[in-house]
């Protein structure tokens, strides 16, 4: 966790003339996602936790080029989130197979902003599981936060900075800041040019200095505009927000990606076979449009013993020979899902209750040699499987402490502050949202995590200790603390549910005290 009285300085990007006029039909952008590049760094901004990939530019895609992938649950997320868990997420799978194919796609008939609040949840921490797994699905089509990506910083020059008697004053960069030094990532789905706009919303950027970092944070021209970070690729889900569906953005991003005009070299993914019987008619790498449409299945498996069973999916594929189309009847033979949904440890922090981890985007298929780009950062073919895991994160109690500018130590002794985040299931009902985990019984382990701040600014860090414990599903613990290990204070209590709760303590005043996890 960083020191928190950090020095920035703020300059205001003054917008091109054809950012500044208004558009004459909606305006919005999408991002595009593939692996991550060498100059792309935490450094400059570019590349934060939880990113599974980089910006890409607008010939740098990278899609699915099979019309057809699976998905599945596996036990642990079964038995976390139960039956109604599996409903939501299929939910946002229904959100996707409900899209039309993408020469068919009417981009005014979805809105700017679907994210919406259930007052609820919001006031009981609760995150919604269909929403967050709807983003996450889409940064695995290909798209990328749009309004983060609006304008990066590639690599650092002076001149982004302007005299000190200037600091307030808005400041023009030069032309040939752009593209080395700053790229503007953000596409228009009608156009395809450039754009600083997300979800009709203008936006400039202001450079922030943080320690060894140099990064633009965007932020809204108008102060009065609706909800920002609005698409669903941007994942800017609050507390008791939902979404309703894709916005205009995502939607122009997908059908950018599944475009039949959109034709790169592709080879085909692992496991997919000719289904002729003259095998030597199947063509591999060839001049491939998009598939138009992507439908998710279910992935099936053996009622008895719940694991996966092969599955065979057919499909016919166009390519071009000699600029002329032609097609191919082909099979895909699928062991493991394509996207497979789990639950566990994700660690969450401080800095995030609602941890995810998922897999990333090494393996996807960079095919820029065969596209005349032999240095190209794509375009490419995303390759599966795809592994998203939910984080069983429980009850977070923490303890409030910071140092001044001078790091003199103000503590809050034994002020606990509570928080009982949750995954959740909800909509603009007046019903209560479904809270997960679903309620089990029988035996299970327990882990507790203690998270400790430690060090002084700017070189504090966290060290995480853990207590395990198998134990029946209700038992009770406490946890308590001792600077000499004979006099033991309780702290709190928690309960085995299934979840990881976890006691966070932010500059304790002591390094030298003691932690015990008892039965109660």
């Amino acid at each position: 966790m960083g020191n928190l009285n950090f020095n920035f300085r703020k300059i205001t990007l003054l917008l091109a003339a054809t950012f500044l006029i208004a558009a004459t039909y909606n305006s919005g952008a999408f991002a595009l996602l593939g692996p991550v590049q060498p100059w792309m760094q935490s450094t400059n901004g570019v590349i934060n936790a939880g990113d599974i990939g980089g910006p890409m530019l607008l010939t740098n895609e990278y899609r699915w080029n099979v019309p057809v992938v699976t998905y599945g649950f596996d036990k642990s997320f079964t038995d976390y989130f139960g039956s109604n868990g599996v409903a939501a997420v299929e939910s946002a799978i229904q959100i996707l197979n409900n899209l039309p194919p993408a020469s068919q796609i009417v981009l005014t008939n979805y809105p700017f902003r679907s994210q919406s609040f259930n007052p609820t949840a919001q006031a009981n921490y609760i995150q919604d599981l269909k929403s967050s797994a709807l983003a996450l699905i889409v940064w695995h089509l290909g798209l990328a936060h749009p309004v983060k990506n609006i304008y990066v910083m590639r690599q650092w020059n002076s001149v982004l900075i302007p005299p000190p008697n200037q600091f307030l004053y808005q400041f023009y960069w030069p032309d040939w800041i752009y593209p080395d030094f700053i790229s503007i990532l953000n596409y228009d789905p009608q156009t395809l040019n450039s754009t600083a706009f997300v979800d009709d919303i203008l936006y400039s950027a202001y450079v922030v200095q943080y320690g060894n970092q140099n990064y633009l944070q965007p932020f809204p021209v108008d102060p009065s505009s609706p909800l920002a970070y609005s698409s669903v690729a941007d994942f800017d889900l609050q507390l008791g927000g939902y979404y309703t569906g894709l916005t205009y953005d995502d939607v122009g991003g997908l059908s950018y990606l599944l475009s039949a005009n959109n034709v790169n070299y592709e080879t085909l993914i692992p496991g997919v076979v000719s289904a002729s019987t003259n095998a030597n008619l199947f063509v591999n790498g060839a001049w491939r449009p998009g598939v138009e449409k992507i439908t998710f299945l279910p992935h099936l498996k053996n009622l008895i013993s719940g694991v996966f069973m092969p599955t065979t999916n057919y499909f016919t594929d166009t390519f071009y020979s000699n600029g002329v189309a032609k097609q191919q009847s082909l099979a895909r033979i699928v062991s493991q899902p394509d996207f497979l949904f789990s639950a566990g440890d994700a660690h969450a922090t401080y800095s995030s209750f609602f941890a995810l981890t998922q897999s990333g985007t090494t393996n996807w298929m960079n095919n820029a040699a065969a596209n005349g780009n032999p240095a190209g950062a794509g375009p490419g073919v995303i390759q599966p499987p795809t592994t998203i895991t939910f984080d069983k994160f429980g009850a977070q109690f923490i303890t409030y402490g910071y140092y001044s500018d001078e790091h003199a130590l103000s503590y809050a002794e034994d002020s606990i502050f509570p928080i009982l985040p949750s995954w959740g299931s909800f909509a603009g009902t007046t019903n209560l949202p479904v809270a997960y985990p679903i309620p089990q019984s029988g035996t299970n382990q327990m882990t507790l995590r203690l998270s400790l701040e430690l060090g002084v600014p700017p070189n504090q860090f966290w060290k995480d200790f853990e207590y395990k414990t198998s134990t029946l599903i209700g038992g009770r613990f406490v946890l308590q603390t001792s600077a000499n290990m004979m006099e033991w204070v309780t702290l709190f209590t928690v309960t085995n549910n299934g979840t990881i709760p976890t006691y966070l303590v932010r500059y304790p005043k002591s390094q030298s005290r003691f932690y015990r996890l008892n039965p109660q």
